[in-house]
Protein backbone atom coordinates (compact mmCIF):
# COMPACT_ATOMS: atom_id res chain seq x y z
CA UNK A 1 0.00 0.00 0.00
CA UNK A 2 1.58 3.73 -1.07
CA UNK A 3 -0.98 5.90 0.27
CA UNK A 4 -2.59 5.80 3.68
CA UNK A 5 -5.71 8.29 4.03
CA UNK A 6 -6.98 9.00 7.78
CA UNK A 7 -10.19 10.71 7.93
CA UNK A 8 -11.85 12.36 10.78
CA UNK A 9 -15.86 12.10 10.33
CA UNK A 10 -16.12 14.54 13.35
CA UNK A 11 -13.59 17.36 12.04
CA UNK A 12 -14.93 20.62 10.94
CA UNK A 13 -15.36 20.08 6.95
CA UNK A 14 -16.21 16.47 7.61
CA UNK A 15 -19.65 16.37 9.65
CA UNK A 16 -21.92 17.48 6.66
CA UNK A 17 -20.62 15.14 4.60
CA UNK A 18 -21.18 11.48 5.80
CA UNK A 19 -20.20 9.79 2.48
CA UNK A 20 -16.96 11.01 2.89
CA UNK A 21 -15.24 7.87 3.56
CA UNK A 22 -16.65 6.30 0.44
CA UNK A 23 -16.01 8.72 -1.62
CA UNK A 24 -12.29 8.59 -0.62
CA UNK A 25 -11.74 5.10 -1.03
CA UNK A 26 -13.06 5.71 -4.74
CA UNK A 27 -10.36 8.15 -5.27
CA UNK A 28 -7.73 5.95 -3.99
CA UNK A 29 -8.52 2.91 -5.74
CA UNK A 30 -6.22 0.21 -5.52
CA UNK A 31 -3.59 2.63 -4.33
CA UNK A 32 -4.07 2.78 -0.24
CA UNK A 33 -6.82 2.02 2.00
CA UNK A 34 -8.78 4.50 4.19
CA UNK A 35 -9.48 4.44 7.63
CA UNK A 36 -11.87 6.06 9.36
CA UNK A 37 -11.24 7.47 13.25
CA UNK A 38 -13.91 8.27 15.41
CA UNK A 39 -12.26 8.83 18.78
CA UNK A 40 -8.90 9.54 19.84
CA UNK A 41 -8.99 5.61 20.77
CA UNK A 42 -9.72 4.22 17.50
CA UNK A 43 -6.36 6.13 16.47
CA UNK A 44 -3.15 3.82 17.93
CA UNK A 45 -4.75 0.67 16.17
CA UNK A 46 -5.29 2.52 12.60
CA UNK A 47 -1.11 3.78 12.77
CA UNK A 48 -0.10 0.22 13.30
CA UNK A 49 -2.72 -0.88 10.75
CA UNK A 50 -0.81 1.51 8.49
CA UNK A 51 2.83 1.37 9.52
CA UNK A 52 2.63 -2.51 8.95
CA UNK A 53 1.51 -2.32 5.08
CA UNK A 54 4.00 0.08 5.11
CA UNK A 55 1.84 2.95 3.64
CA UNK A 56 4.65 5.64 1.91
CA UNK A 57 2.27 8.87 2.46
CA UNK A 58 -0.22 9.65 5.16
CA UNK A 59 -3.27 11.64 4.10
CA UNK A 60 -4.68 13.54 6.89
CA UNK A 61 -8.42 14.01 6.09
CA UNK A 62 -9.50 16.57 8.42
CA UNK A 63 -8.62 19.68 9.99
CA UNK A 64 -5.07 21.02 12.25
CA UNK A 65 -6.30 19.48 15.25
CA UNK A 66 -6.66 15.76 12.95
CA UNK A 67 -3.39 16.49 11.67
CA UNK A 68 -2.02 17.22 15.18
CA UNK A 69 -3.11 13.98 16.63
CA UNK A 70 -2.15 11.80 13.87
CA UNK A 71 1.08 13.49 13.70
CA UNK A 72 1.94 12.45 17.77
CA UNK A 73 0.28 8.85 17.08
CA UNK A 74 2.39 8.24 14.57
CA UNK A 75 5.41 9.82 16.11
CA UNK A 76 4.89 7.41 19.56
CA UNK A 77 4.19 4.48 17.30
CA UNK A 78 7.65 5.42 15.58
CA UNK A 79 9.38 5.73 18.50
CA UNK A 80 8.71 2.68 20.05
CA UNK A 81 9.57 0.44 16.93
CA UNK A 82 12.96 2.75 16.53
CA UNK A 83 16.12 1.84 18.38
CA UNK A 84 17.15 4.07 21.58
CA UNK A 85 19.88 6.14 19.98
CA UNK A 86 18.74 5.92 16.34
CA UNK A 87 17.07 8.45 14.67
CA UNK A 88 12.83 8.59 13.86
CA UNK A 89 12.44 8.46 10.16
CA UNK A 90 8.67 9.43 9.98
CA UNK A 91 7.04 8.60 6.49
CA UNK A 92 5.62 11.56 4.64
CA UNK A 93 2.77 13.10 5.95
CA UNK A 94 0.02 14.90 3.87
CA UNK A 95 -2.21 17.55 5.10
CA UNK A 96 -5.46 18.84 3.56
CA UNK A 97 -7.33 21.87 3.70
CA UNK A 98 -10.69 22.67 4.74
CA UNK A 99 -10.33 23.32 8.38
CA UNK A 100 -10.16 26.57 10.31
CA UNK A 101 -6.43 27.48 9.85
CA UNK A 102 -4.68 24.98 7.91
CA UNK A 103 -1.35 26.29 8.43
CA UNK A 104 0.48 23.66 7.63
CA UNK A 105 -0.54 22.59 4.22
CA UNK A 106 -0.16 26.63 3.57
CA UNK A 107 2.88 25.99 4.38
CA UNK A 108 4.21 23.55 1.34
CA UNK A 109 1.98 25.29 -0.51
CA UNK A 110 -0.45 22.74 -0.49
CA UNK A 111 -3.93 23.50 -2.27
CA UNK A 112 -7.19 21.51 -2.62
CA UNK A 113 -9.31 19.29 -0.19
CA UNK A 114 -8.43 15.63 0.63
CA UNK A 115 -10.32 14.49 -2.38
CA UNK A 116 -7.99 16.38 -5.15
CA UNK A 117 -4.73 15.49 -3.47
CA UNK A 118 -5.06 11.67 -3.16
CA UNK A 119 -6.39 12.09 -6.92
CA UNK A 120 -3.12 14.04 -7.59
CA UNK A 121 -0.84 11.71 -5.55
CA UNK A 122 -2.65 9.08 -7.42
CA UNK A 123 -2.30 10.24 -11.02
CA UNK A 124 1.45 10.31 -9.87
CA UNK A 125 2.13 7.41 -8.92
CA UNK A 126 0.66 5.47 -11.61
CA UNK A 127 2.87 7.37 -14.35
CA UNK A 128 5.59 6.94 -12.21
CA UNK A 129 6.34 10.45 -11.54
CA UNK A 130 8.61 11.92 -8.92
CA UNK A 131 6.51 13.31 -5.65
CA UNK A 132 8.75 16.18 -4.56
CA UNK A 133 8.88 17.28 -0.70
CA UNK A 134 9.95 19.61 1.51
CA UNK A 135 11.39 19.28 4.49
CA UNK A 136 10.55 21.06 8.17
CA UNK A 137 11.28 21.14 11.54
CA UNK A 138 8.91 20.12 14.25
CA UNK A 139 9.36 20.77 17.97
CA UNK A 140 9.30 18.53 21.08
CA UNK A 141 7.12 19.60 23.88
CA UNK A 142 8.34 17.41 26.82
CA UNK A 143 6.18 17.57 29.92
CA UNK A 144 6.78 17.00 33.92
CA UNK A 145 7.90 13.12 33.07
CA UNK A 146 7.84 10.49 29.92
CA UNK A 147 4.02 10.74 30.26
CA UNK A 148 3.67 14.04 28.32
CA UNK A 149 6.18 13.46 24.73
CA UNK A 150 4.47 15.77 21.99
CA UNK A 151 5.74 17.07 18.91
CA UNK A 152 3.97 20.02 17.09
CA UNK A 153 4.85 23.11 14.26
CA UNK A 154 3.84 25.96 17.14
CA UNK A 155 2.71 26.08 20.70
CA UNK A 156 1.64 28.78 22.95
CA UNK A 157 2.56 28.31 25.86
CA UNK A 158 1.78 31.13 28.67
CA UNK A 159 -0.39 34.39 29.21
CA UNK A 160 -2.00 35.88 26.35
CA UNK A 161 -0.59 33.22 24.03
CA UNK A 162 -2.32 30.08 25.69
CA UNK A 163 -5.60 32.93 26.89
CA UNK A 164 -6.64 33.34 23.13
CA UNK A 165 -7.76 30.07 22.13
CA UNK A 166 -10.03 30.03 25.28
CA UNK A 167 -11.72 32.32 24.02
CA UNK A 168 -11.11 31.44 20.03
CA UNK A 169 -12.99 27.94 20.73
CA UNK A 170 -15.96 29.52 22.47
CA UNK A 171 -17.05 31.24 19.41
CA UNK A 172 -19.38 29.46 17.37
CA UNK A 173 -17.81 26.23 15.19
CA UNK A 174 -17.39 28.09 11.90
CA UNK A 175 -14.37 30.03 12.70
CA UNK A 176 -11.86 31.80 10.69
CA UNK A 177 -9.69 34.80 9.92
CA UNK A 178 -12.42 37.01 11.24
CA UNK A 179 -12.92 35.42 14.19
CA UNK A 180 -9.08 35.49 15.14
CA UNK A 181 -9.18 39.24 14.19
CA UNK A 182 -12.25 39.78 16.73
CA UNK A 183 -11.11 38.18 19.27
CA UNK A 184 -7.25 39.84 18.91
CA UNK A 185 -9.34 43.50 18.96
CA UNK A 186 -11.69 42.35 21.82
CA UNK A 187 -8.86 42.11 23.60
CA UNK A 188 -6.86 45.13 22.63
CA UNK A 189 -10.00 47.01 23.36
CA UNK A 190 -10.69 45.91 27.01
CA UNK A 191 -6.43 46.29 27.55
CA UNK A 192 -7.64 49.89 26.32
CA UNK A 193 -10.28 50.47 28.43
CA UNK A 194 -8.71 48.63 31.74
CA UNK A 195 -5.51 51.31 30.98
CA UNK A 196 -6.77 54.47 29.58
CA UNK A 197 -10.39 54.67 31.57
CA UNK A 198 -10.54 53.10 35.05
CA UNK A 199 -14.01 54.20 35.91
CA UNK A 200 -14.94 52.18 33.22
CA UNK A 201 -13.81 48.95 34.11
CA UNK A 202 -16.65 47.89 35.77
CA UNK A 203 -18.44 47.61 32.54
CA UNK A 204 -15.41 44.62 31.13
CA UNK A 205 -16.73 41.31 30.85
CA UNK A 206 -15.83 39.66 33.94
CA UNK A 207 -13.06 36.77 32.36
CA UNK A 208 -10.95 40.36 30.96
CA UNK A 209 -8.62 39.83 33.94
CA UNK A 210 -7.92 36.34 33.47
CA UNK A 211 -7.51 36.71 29.25
CA UNK A 212 -4.49 39.02 30.74
CA UNK A 213 -3.13 36.90 33.23
CA UNK A 214 0.29 36.91 33.12
CA UNK A 215 1.91 33.09 33.65
CA UNK A 216 4.81 32.88 35.74
CA UNK A 217 7.49 31.16 35.51
CA UNK A 218 11.47 30.18 35.54
CA UNK A 219 12.80 30.20 31.93
CA UNK A 220 15.89 29.24 30.93
CA UNK A 221 16.95 29.63 26.91
CA UNK A 222 19.95 27.38 25.76
CA UNK A 223 21.24 26.89 29.49
CA UNK A 224 20.97 30.41 30.25
CA UNK A 225 17.62 32.20 32.30
CA UNK A 226 15.46 35.43 32.01
CA UNK A 227 15.96 38.05 34.26
CA UNK A 228 12.64 38.05 34.27
CA UNK A 229 9.69 35.39 35.53
CA UNK A 230 6.13 37.42 34.70
CA UNK A 231 5.20 36.72 31.34
CA UNK A 232 2.31 38.09 29.49
CA UNK A 233 2.95 35.99 26.78
CA UNK A 234 5.50 33.30 25.62
CA UNK A 235 4.96 30.93 22.21
CA UNK A 236 7.54 29.11 20.49
CA UNK A 237 7.22 27.89 16.53
CA UNK A 238 9.74 25.40 14.57
CA UNK A 239 7.92 27.15 11.28
CA UNK A 240 7.23 30.29 10.13
CA UNK A 241 3.02 30.79 9.97
CA UNK A 242 0.81 32.16 8.40
CA UNK A 243 -3.31 32.40 10.78
CA UNK A 244 -5.22 32.38 8.06
CA UNK A 245 -3.58 35.72 6.82
CA UNK A 246 -4.02 37.69 10.30
CA UNK A 247 -1.25 36.34 12.28
CA UNK A 248 2.68 36.13 11.34
CA UNK A 249 4.91 34.90 12.96
CA UNK A 250 8.11 32.92 14.15
CA UNK A 251 10.09 33.84 10.90
CA UNK A 252 13.29 32.87 12.19
CA UNK A 253 12.49 29.23 12.40
CA UNK A 254 12.46 29.99 8.35
CA UNK A 255 16.08 29.40 8.67
CA UNK A 256 15.52 25.39 9.58
CA UNK A 257 17.36 24.05 12.41
CA UNK A 258 16.25 26.21 15.13
CA UNK A 259 13.05 27.15 17.16
CA UNK A 260 11.51 30.43 17.06
CA UNK A 261 10.76 31.34 20.84
CA UNK A 262 9.04 34.50 22.14
CA UNK A 263 8.38 35.65 25.73
CA UNK A 264 7.00 39.24 27.06
CA UNK A 265 7.41 40.38 30.24
CA UNK A 266 5.12 43.30 29.86
CA UNK A 267 1.49 45.05 30.56
CA UNK A 268 -1.22 44.28 28.97
CA UNK A 269 -1.08 47.82 27.41
CA UNK A 270 2.48 46.51 26.20
CA UNK A 271 1.14 43.19 24.65
CA UNK A 272 -1.54 45.65 22.74
CA UNK A 273 1.42 47.24 21.13
CA UNK A 274 2.93 44.84 20.02
CA UNK A 275 -0.27 43.35 18.33
CA UNK A 276 1.22 44.99 14.50
CA UNK A 277 4.41 43.34 15.14
CA UNK A 278 2.29 40.40 15.65
CA UNK A 279 0.25 40.82 12.35
CA UNK A 280 3.52 41.52 10.69
CA UNK A 281 5.89 38.88 12.00
CA UNK A 282 8.03 41.30 13.14
CA UNK A 283 10.34 41.57 15.73
CA UNK A 284 8.07 42.06 19.54
CA UNK A 285 9.21 45.54 21.20
CA UNK A 286 9.81 46.12 25.21
CA UNK A 287 12.36 46.11 27.86
CA UNK A 288 12.03 42.36 28.77
CA UNK A 289 11.46 40.66 25.95
CA UNK A 290 12.96 37.46 24.35
CA UNK A 291 12.20 37.33 21.01
CA UNK A 292 14.93 34.98 18.95
CA UNK A 293 16.32 31.97 18.08
CA UNK A 294 16.65 29.00 20.51
CA UNK A 295 17.64 25.20 20.48
CA UNK A 296 16.29 24.33 24.03
CA UNK A 297 14.29 26.00 26.24
CA UNK A 298 13.27 25.25 29.55
CA UNK A 299 9.82 26.56 31.31
CA UNK A 300 9.76 25.57 35.21
CA UNK A 301 6.00 27.13 36.52
CA UNK A 302 6.08 28.50 40.08
CA UNK A 303 4.79 28.04 43.22
CA UNK A 304 0.90 27.57 42.43
CA UNK A 305 0.96 27.99 38.73
CA UNK A 306 0.32 24.77 36.40
CA UNK A 307 1.24 25.37 32.17
CA UNK A 308 -1.38 24.91 30.17
CA UNK A 309 0.34 24.75 26.78
CA UNK A 310 -1.37 24.71 23.28
CA UNK A 311 0.27 22.90 20.71
CA UNK A 312 -0.81 23.69 17.24
CA UNK A 313 -4.53 24.31 18.52
CA UNK A 314 -4.82 21.77 21.17
CA UNK A 315 -5.23 22.42 24.24
CA UNK A 316 -3.44 20.45 27.37
CA UNK A 317 -3.13 21.62 31.19
CA UNK A 318 -1.73 20.89 34.57
CA UNK A 319 1.97 20.56 33.91
CA UNK A 320 4.85 22.01 36.09
CA UNK A 321 7.36 22.15 33.90
CA UNK A 322 8.08 21.82 29.96
CA UNK A 323 11.00 21.47 27.82
CA UNK A 324 11.39 22.43 24.15
CA UNK A 325 13.57 20.91 21.61
CA UNK A 326 14.04 20.41 18.15
CA UNK A 327 11.70 17.32 16.92
CA UNK A 328 11.80 14.74 14.10
CA UNK A 329 11.89 15.89 10.88
CA UNK A 330 8.55 15.68 8.97
CA UNK A 331 8.35 15.47 4.75
CA UNK A 332 5.53 17.10 3.08
CA UNK A 333 4.62 17.26 -0.46
CA UNK A 334 5.05 20.57 -2.10
CA UNK A 335 2.53 22.30 -5.36
CA UNK A 336 1.14 19.07 -6.97
CA UNK A 337 -0.25 19.78 -10.67
CA UNK A 338 -3.67 19.91 -10.23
Amino acid sequence: MQIGVITNPNSKKNYRHPQRRRSLERTVGAHGVVRETRSLDELPAVIAELLDARCQYWVCDGGDGTLHWVLNSLYAAVKARTPAGQPLDLPVVVPTNGGTVDFVARKAGLKGDADSIVRRLVTRLEIGAPISTIQIDTCRVHGDDDGFDRIGLAAALGGVASAFFDRFYALPKDRGALAIASVIGAAAGSALVHSLAPPLRRFLPADNSEFFRPTRARVEVDGKTLPYSSFASMQVGAIDINLAGVVRCFKHAREGGVLHFQALSTTPMGVVCNIPNMVLGTRMLGAQVYDDRARRVRITAEAGERLGPVIDGEQFTDLAQLELSLGPTLRIPTLLPN
